[in-house]
């Protein structure tokens, strides 16, 4: 009967790709089920609902004067463009903020969906297995529950991968072109192809004779080109078409030299507050938030050091980006979404090649019995970790998920501030994350600072120095003058977190309480003539 059963379920899997279907849909319902509560896990969420918006009205954005102090006034650059153009279907359809739920969950899914194709693509052993690992880190299904592009990114990186081994270059070009439109991150495509390119050329060497420390010595000496460089000559012709042939062109020159460079890379860190996802991750603290995957990690680091002769081109490649990415991960902890799939990824080609070469020796080797127990104590260490790492790990992300942003976060003091401020009167607001949510409840006023403080420290750092001394309480001497004259506000929106600014402004003779809920408090500058 089990015979039959089992018959029945390949034959299916063969004619109609039910493991794709059952994969989707494992993901679609893990996805779902984290996404469903009141709340979202980020501010930013409430920007990208917003621009949707405002893009799904046939209205491409030019300026922002909602951000009055950020040198995005005047130099605006939708570097989301692609990915807010897949988000308009979905606000239009039902509430905004509703709607970059449903599609966070679908373009995730289809992520994971992605990632399953890779590996049945290239004929990896044990896919489902592997899968499983990305789907119970913790950090990595946290990250990927955001209203952000990352996700929708990663499913272009792989097909990038799988066009560029496999020499579809029209298919690779379009890939690239849209990665720019798409997310910050493009260069990352024009990193794979170098690193696949230059990998295959030094294996290519490296395999000439028996000895590894020949072949280096080697490598310098020989003028024979044997790898074909059209795959990076069709990235890197992708990615200038998309920064060329864009709706902001060529401004988005200048602000992806601040994105790439300044804001991901050179990072101001210490010197201003940037958002948490900046800040690195602690060594200890990834092993605790993604133990399976930094235990697999390890293992498929050491049978690689051990079989690095036997393992495939594309073991390599995925190992470098994985060490990279490690690397950036301990220093900005957003990287993480890109470190854990690529570190599966990069197990799953390692185990694969291994099994692939093993002789007939080496299986003799391993049904000897002391080979079998040692096996056998890894599977049941990883079955234990999978055990009490699924329900703590989902509880943990599910949990995290609830306790972000209400959906009404800011809806009644920024309808406060629509119904009784003038249109395009300027607002103080208190902290750039205040931004995303008072933006999508009130795009009738404009503010000061807002998705990330860079863009304000950049275009004056000694006017963003005035604004923080006010923010935190520090500065009493001409605060009317400098909020109204310096920065052109009319009205200061506090936070409850800012008492000692609350404290100097309840006590000043210039500034008057005119709102007040469990939120926010709204103050008006004064006119006194």
């Amino acid at each position: 009967m089990f015979r039959g059963i089992f018959k029945f379920f390949k034959r299916i899997n063969k004619d109609y790709y039910f493991d794709y279907f059952l994969v989707f849909v494992i993901a679609l319902v893990l996805f779902s089920w984290l996404q469903v509560s009141p709340a979202l896990p980020e501010p930013d969420s409430f920007y990208h609902a917003k621009v949707a918006t405002i893009l799904s009205e046939g209205k491409v954005l030019k300026s922002f004067p909602w951000l009055q102090e950020t040198n995005l006034k005047e130099n605006f650059v939708d570097h989301h463009f692609l990915y807010h153009l897949f988000l308009a279907p979905f606000v239009r359809l039902t509430d905004p903020l509703i709607g970059v739920k449903v599609a966070t969950v679908i373009f995730s899914s289809l992520l994971v969906l992605a990632v399953y194709w890779l590996f049945k693509k290239f004929q990896l052993k044990f896919p489902l297995l592997f899968l499983l690992f990305l789907l119970t880190s913790q950090p990595w299904l946290f990250r990927a529950s955001l209203v952000k592009a990352p996700a929708v990114f990663l499913i272009f990186f792989i097909l990038a991968f799988y066009l560029l081994v496999h020499q579809k270059w029209l298919a690779l070009f379009t890939v690239s072109f849209l990665s720019v439109w798409l997310y910050a991150g493009w260069p990352l495509l024009l990193v794979l192809a170098a690193v696949y390119l230059l990998v295959s050329w030094l294996l290519g060497r490296f395999r000439l004779e028996d000895s590894i420390w020949y072949k280096i010595k080697q490598i310098f000496k020989s003028k024979k080109q044997t790898v074909s460089w059209k795959g990076l000559g069709y990235v890197a012709a992708g990615l200038m078409g998309g920064l060329v042939v864009n709706p902001y062109f060529p401004a988005n020159l200048n602000f992806y030299w601040q994105q790439i460079v300044k804001i991901a890379l050179v990072n101001y860190q210490t010197v201003i507050g940037v958002g948490g996802e900046w800040y690195p991750y602690g060594f200890m603290n990834l092993i605790s938030d993604a133990p399976l995957v930094c235990a697999l990690l390890v293992v498929s680091l050491l049978l690689f050091a051990l079989t690095f002769k036997k393992q495939s081109i594309y073991t390599w490649v995925f190992l470098i980006l994985t060490l990279a990415f490690f690397v950036l991960t301990l220093k900005s902890r957003r990287q993480v979404e890109f470190f854990i799939p690529l570190a599966v990824i990069f197990s799953a080609f390692c185990f694969s090649d291994y099994f692939k070469r093993l002789s007939r020796f080496h299986l003799g080797v391993l049904m000897h019995p002391s080979w079998q127990i040692f096996f056998s104590l890894i599977i049941l260490v990883f079955g234990l970790g999978f055990a009490l790492q699924i329900p703590t790990g989902l509880a943990k992300v599910k949990a995290d998920m609830q306790s972000g942003w209400a959906l009404d976060h800011y809806q009644a003091s920024g309808g406060w501030l629509k119904a009784n401020t003038p249109r395009n009167s300027i607002v103080f607001n208190t902290d750039w994350d205040d931004f995303p949510a008072l933006f999508y409840q009130n795009s009738h006023n404009f503010y000061l600072t807002g998705l990330d403080p860079t863009f304000m420290y950049e275009r004056d750092n000694q006017k963003y120095r005035q604004y923080a001394d006010i923010t935190l309480g520090n500065q009493y001497r001409d605060l009317k003058r400098l909020i109204k004259n310096e920065f052109k506000a009319d009205y200061v929106f506090l936070d409850k977190k800012h008492d000692n600014l609350e404290r100097l402004l309840r006590h000043h003779v210039d500034f008057k309480k005119v709102y007040e809920d469990s939120e926010a408090i709204i103050y008006q500058v004064i006119n006194n003539g």
